[in-house]
């Protein structure tokens, strides 16, 4: 897309200032307007003439900085969208966009299509308001989503619950004093350490106060089973 822009362009506050031409080649539809400029801005550097003056901050459709007339509209032709919002694919390829500063007595003109915004910053800063009724953003409860669209995400959800169900579990990280001192250890010494430390002398007290079909569990180590020394010929 190519577009002709008519931009104003102003030193300073003292200066007069007027619209000059520029050209703006091979523009992407999804571009913003603010990417736009820069790239004008790009190509005016590269030809050692001075870049176009704007302001911008969040460039997310937030903080209203890039405050600037479009074709005699502020922020351009798009309803409820800021500067840095407005994309090249609402505009005709070939269109001449004239781009301005805003045109009020409480925002003079700084530099080309920067304003003096202290007045509002200041009313802002003061914790007040203004009477204009600029509305709100939506709470998001409150929007209607369609039921296919709900059943989607419904669907995606219960994947992404049931995820730990079949993926494998991790494998288990050793100690710090891995590997262990004795070849027939099966486990590690921290671990033994913590086996051996077991109270033994309350063990039996604890026991016969229990039913006998009670779980018993107890990190003592509990003594090998013997081997029984009859055996019995098979038959």
């Amino acid at each position: 897309m190519n577009f002709t822009l008519r931009v104003w362009r102003q030193k300073d506050s003292k200066d007069p200032g007027g619209f000059k031409e520029y050209k703006a080649h091979d523009v992407l539809a999804d571009m913003s307007f603010l990417e736009m400029l820069d790239e004008v801005n790009n190509e005016l550097i590269a030809k050692n003439e001075e870049p176009i003056a704007f302001e911008s901050d969040c460039r997310e459709g937030i903080c209203g900085t890039c405050c600037q007339m479009i074709n005699g509209e502020a922020h351009g032709p798009e309803t409820g969208a800021t500067v840095c919002q407005l994309f090249m694919r609402s505009f005709k390829d070939g269109d001449t966009i004239v781009i301005e500063p805003w045109r009020a007595t409480a925002f003079p003109i700084l530099k080309d299509l920067v304003v003096d915004r202290s007045a509002f910053d200041n009313i802002t800063a003061a914790g007040g308001f203004i009477s204009a009724n600029v509305g709100g953003a939506q709470d998001a409860n409150c929007i209607l989503v369609p039921q296919p669209e709900a059943d989607t995400a419904m669907d995606a959800a219960a994947c992404i619950a049931s995820e730990p169900a079949w993926r494998p579990a991790p494998t288990p990280r050793p100690c710090s004093s891995w590997p262990p001192r004795s070849p027939t250890s099966p486990i590690c010494p921290r671990a033994n350490r913590k086996r051996r430390s077991a109270p033994w002398p309350w063990f039996p007290r604890w026991t016969a106060s229990v039913s006998a079909t009670a779980a018993i569990t107890t990190n003592a180590r509990r003594p090998a089973r013997r081997k029984s020394r009859c055996s019995i010929s098979p038959r």
